[in-house]
């Protein structure tokens, strides 16, 4: 077990300076890493801003695990993803787009690294980029992801002599998605790519969104993870499908399953799938917690591994160094008594690992997260781990200790990082556990306790954790002291009913616990109680808006990518009709008193706080009418405030925007609170 410690994490005798919202573009960040069966062979991506593109570069490495150094298999300005190996271990698949193309390209491995040699598959002119690879049994063919384009029965064709209309027709939900804009003519469907000849063979053709797909073992059967549209009928969750190849069709394989499934993992007979999922039956609520299931092949049966498990597994930190705020993942090695996962605890994202007995083993913890990991049966594991020093790097854990194997961003090494101090303080006491909130605070440099600072708050309903924090690090290194609070209602890490508190009291019990936060904060005599700023975003920036809504203590606020009315956010999000019964308890038409009680937007004429509003114009999570909503009614009223928009940018701007902008929205909300509270 390897346990980090950030006693030693800070110290350098040739400091410079602390980090600045400019340096985004020096960032190195590791996504994916996979070993070769044999586990003397790396795979893995690196991403890197491009400042002259305003974009981003993801290359492929390869090195031997007991090697110094790597060797880039990429070149050009391309995203390399999906990395995939053989069975027999000595072939790479990875899929690659330039912006222009999209390609499939597998490496031999010959005689070593240094005899690489590339062949690569095109896709027709036009097709949709392949995702999610994995390879046949043989070695012969590969599984994976693409968006295919579905024309309804009912539509007509173009008719002769007549211009083409331009329009949209929607008939299922989820018509638009975050990041992947109007989807109300396409559905992502299982295809496979036959090396040899180039041919793609369709393996699904429905109107639901299918992903995941894994070969069995002993090849001949697939499975894969179907997700209906309407998120509050069967499919609505995701189920688990299996499928003979290449002449079945695809089965539900839990035909009695009410909950969610994700993430499939064959066993060495093809008799057993691991994979992780809950129990609960729709309509869908993003609350409940998934855990490790094992599924009966043949009797379509499945079974928790860890009914007792009191956290979610996942990665489920927020911070601003990773595109997705998720990674559930159940991988089960060839060969290998054990099954792997990662586990959200307490502002941590711990590696375990499980039998099929339940016997569990957690095999790396510590004040740190493990956002990515890439087991085989030797004993041997991959993984990527962040903490407040480091955006993350890749390790390799085995014979029960880790060794580092990259250091992608030594000019880290050279700025001052500001370590964030960990607290608990009293919340509120109604029988949840022990009443405890786990809290950080991060000081700014030459920080002095004889000296009052202005305080930014920051707020979210996900969980802050160990993670890096580029933000973080700027505001502090502004002058200000950052807070942060995982106060109830925090997505995982402490326990399922601690989560699901805020559960029909948006801005009830939470926004009190936070209130208390803040009393305990001002206790401090370096804390400025009258120099006090709030921001967060999503959820957080609902907060926000609930924040200035109901309190005066506050000097100025930025709110982000916002909910701010939960009556026409059930139709305007991608996940509204599920997501605002799951928070607020109650549906618009059936009780319009009691979603406009849980609106922000509904005590506006009671916020005097100085406001800035940043939104993006393609968020389809939280949509831009939100934030126009609230704008509109506060400079109606003539109250200070600010819309931000940011064009071209989805729901993930601070996390997967362009460089440029996420540069420039650390500096808005910088200058916003040094205008109001410095």
């Amino acid at each position: 077990m390897q346990t980090c410690t950030l006693a030693n994490l800070f110290m350098n005798n040739n400091i410079q300076r602390s980090l600045i919202p400019e340096d985004l573009l020096k960032f190195s960040w590791v996504e994916e890493m996979v070993l070769d069966p044999t586990g003397w062979y790396l795979a893995y991506t690196v991403k890197q801003p491009d400042g002259s593109s305003n974009g981003y570069i993801t290359h492929l490495y390869v090195r031997a695990v007991d090697e110094p150094s790597s060797v880039r298999l990429t070149t050009g300005n391309g995203r390399a993803s999906s990395l995939a190996w053989s069975r027999g271990g000595r072939r790479l698949a990875y899929a690659w787009s330039d912006g222009e193309s999209n390609a499939v390209h597998v490496c031999s491995l010959i005689e070593g690294l240094h005899s690489a040699a590339d062949s690569v598959t095109i896709y027709p002119a036009g097709e949709m980029p392949m995702s999610g690879l994995d390879w046949s049994a043989n070695d012969t063919e590969l599984v994976g992801v693409r968006w295919t384009p579905s024309r309804h029965p009912d539509e007509p064709g173009i008719r002769t002599n007549i211009p083409a209309p331009t329009i949209k027709v929607v008939r299922r939900l989820r018509y638009k998605m975050d990041g992947g804009g109007w989807v109300h003519d396409r559905f992502s469907q299982i295809w496979v790519l036959a090396l040899e000849t180039g041919v793609f063979h369709q393996l699904t053709d429905s109107e639901c969104d299918y992903s995941e797909p894994k070969w069995s073992q002993h090849g001949g059967r697939l499975a894969f993870i179907g997700l209906a549209r309407e998120q509050n009928t069967e499919l609505g969750q995701g189920q688990l499908f299996v499928c003979d190849y290449p002449n079945g069709r695809p089965q539900l394989l839990l035909p009695e399953w009410q909950g969610a499934c994700r993430s499939p993992a064959w066993g060495d007979d093809d008799r057993s799938i691991a994979f992780a999922g809950h129990a609960f039956q729709q309509p869908v609520n993003r609350r409940n917690f998934m855990t490790p299931y094992m599924a009966n092949v043949a009797a379509g049966t499945a079974r928790p591994l860890a009914p007792e498990m009191k956290e979610e597994v996942g990665n489920y930190a927020v911070a601003d160094q990773r595109v997705g705020l998720s990674n559930i993942t159940v991988r089960w090695p060839l060969g290998d008594r054990w099954i792997y996962f990662l586990l959200t605890e307490q502002g941590g994202v711990n590696l375990y690992r499980i039998d099929v007995n339940g016997t569990q083993e957690r095999l790396v913890d510590g004040s740190n997260v493990v956002f990515e990991y890439s087991p085989i049966a030797s004993d041997r594991v991959a993984y990527g781990l962040a903490d407040p020093s480091s955006p993350g790097d890749i390790y390799l854990w085995r014979d029960g200790g880790s060794q580092q194997m990259t250091a992608l961003n030594p000019w880290l090494g050279d700025v001052e990082l500001l370590a964030p101090t960990e607290y608990w303080y009293d919340g509120v006491d109604d029988g949840l556990g022990n009443g405890k909130v786990h809290a950080w605070i991060v000081k700014p440099p030459d920080f002095d306790e004889t000296k009052a600072y202005p305080t930014i708050l920051y707020v979210h309903c996900s969980m802050f954790s160990w993670d890096f924090n580029h933000e973080f690090q700027c505001l502090a290194n502004a002058g200000f002291v950052v807070a942060y609070f995982n106060q109830r209602g925090t997505t995982a890490g402490y326990g399922q009913a601690w989560t699901k508190a805020s559960e029909g009291d948006q801005g009830g019990t939470d926004f009190d616990e936070i209130m208390l936060g803040v009393d305990e904060l001002v206790q401090r005599p370096y804390i400025d109680g009258n120099r006090l700023g709030v921001t967060g975003g999503s959820c957080g920036g609902f907060m926000t808006n609930w924040i200035v809504g109901h309190s005066d203590r506050f000097a100025a606020a930025v709110t982000q990518r916002s909910i701010v009315n939960q009556i026409s956010f059930f139709g305007t999000s991608d996940i509204g009709p599920e997501c605002t019964f799951g928070e607020t308890k109650v549906t618009p038409w059936i009780n319009l008193d009691e979603s406009w009680r849980q609106s922000p937007i509904a005590y506006a004429e009671q916020i005097e706080t100085p406001l800035l509003i940043i939104h993006s114009d393609e968020d389809h999570r939280c949509p831009l009418s939100q934030a126009e909503e609230l704008f509109a009614i506060l400079r109606w009223l003539g109250r200070t405030v600010e819309l931000v928009i940011f064009e071209g940018e989805s729901h993930g701007l601070s996390r997967g925007g362009r460089p440029g902008n996420r540069i420039e929205r650390i500096r808005r909300i910088q200058g916003w609170f040094e205008r109001y509270l410095t």
